[in-house]
Parts: C-alpha cells; sequence; structure tokens
C-alpha cells in the first residue's frame, strides 16, 4: 500500500497520555500524520498557504466558498468537503502563522473544536511535514469521548490524506 511507505498516522487518546507541550486544546484526542516531501520548506510552505489552491492537491476537499483574504492570522475561509462520503462545510480561522516553521488553523463544527497544526522541518533538500488534528467535544464525560473516538476517524483521514496529497503534488503519484 502506497500510504503506508509515504505516510505515517496515529491517533492518541484523551488520557492516553498528558497533552502534548504545544496542544492547543489541552486534553483532548489527537490523530497525527506525517512524511517527508521531496521539496523545499518554502516550496511545501507556499502549497499549503494557498488556501484557495487547496482542492487541487488534497483530495476531499471539493471547494473553497470564501477566503478573507492571504493567508495570515485572522483570515478565515470555508470549505467543503466529501471526507468519509459525508458532505460538510466547514469555517476555519487561521491563528498562528508563523512562516516557514508552523501553521495553526481553527473550526467550532459539529460539537466540537478542532486544531489543525502543521509544521515543516527542514530534512536535506526535502521537507518533513507533520499535521495533527486536535479534537476536543463541548460534550461531557463519557459522551464527550465516545464523540472525540468517533470523529478522529474521519479526522484521521483527513490529515493523512492532506500529507500525502502534499507529498504528491511534489513528487506525483508512487511507483505501484
Amino acid at each position: 500500500m502506497a500510504f503506508a511507505r509515504d505516510c505515517h498516522a496515529r491517533s492518541t487518546a484523551r488520557g492516553s497520555r498528558p497533552p502534548e507541550p504545544d496542544g492547543i486544546l489541552g486534553v483532548m484526542r489527537r490523530v497525527e500524520a506525517e512524511a517527508l516531501v521531496g521539496a523545499s520548506r518554502d516550496e511545501v510552505w507556499q502549497l499549503y498557504d494557498d488556501i484557495a489552491g487547496t482542492p487541487l492537491w488534497v483530495p476531499f476537499v471539493a471547494e473553497i466558498l470564501y477566503v478573507s483574504g492571504p493567508a495570515r492570522v485572522g483570515t478565515v475561509y470555508r470549505e467543503r468537503t466529501r471526507l468519509g462520503g459525508l458532505p460538510t462545510t466547514q469555517q476555519w480561522e487561521i491563528v498562528e502563522h508563523r512562516r516557514p516553521t508552523r501553521q495553526v488553523h481553527l473550526s467550532h463544527a459539529f460539537g466540537l473544536e478542532t486544531a489543525l497544526v502543521i509544521t515543516f522541518e527542514a530534512r536535506g533538500t526535502g521537507t518533513w511535514v507533520h499535521q495533527a488534528a486536535e479534537l476536543r467535544s463541548r460534550l461531557w464525560g463519557p459522551l464527550a469521548w465516545l464523540h472525540e473516538l468517533l470523529a478522529s476517524i474521519p479526522a484521521g483521514w483527513g490529515v493523512a490524506a492532506a500529507v500525502s496529497g502534499a507529498k504528491r503534488a511534489f513528487e506525483g503519484d508512487p511507483p505501484r
């Protein structure tokens, strides 16, 4: 399977380990994916910074409906996605934009607070891209845990597809 060679994904649960020091939402469920992309950090940063162009390389993003301006802190955008067969529209706001190393996007939809944390690390002639989705339910107790668990499935697919899409944007499809 090409995904296994190109991208590594993992999930951590509420309470399974202490919150990450850079955790945006505190105690939450976190899904992550990462890959070495064959392009410079500036090139990969530009790909992620072109919000309107996201549907060209992220397979589950059908359309960007609105972008309030160029990518920077405070930029708001709405995207229409089709992830796991479910069409949704979600609004995001960029809350951290540290060129060329880190972006953080926040969304409040579906009863969840979601932080998308994307980091870029130069590795030789390539870039190590790490993308994490931190999910925190607004529900209480065991319902919150279940809500986060269920939401982590499509979120995990999403971060893995985005990182794989970035890799494909620069390297093409892997040989089969």
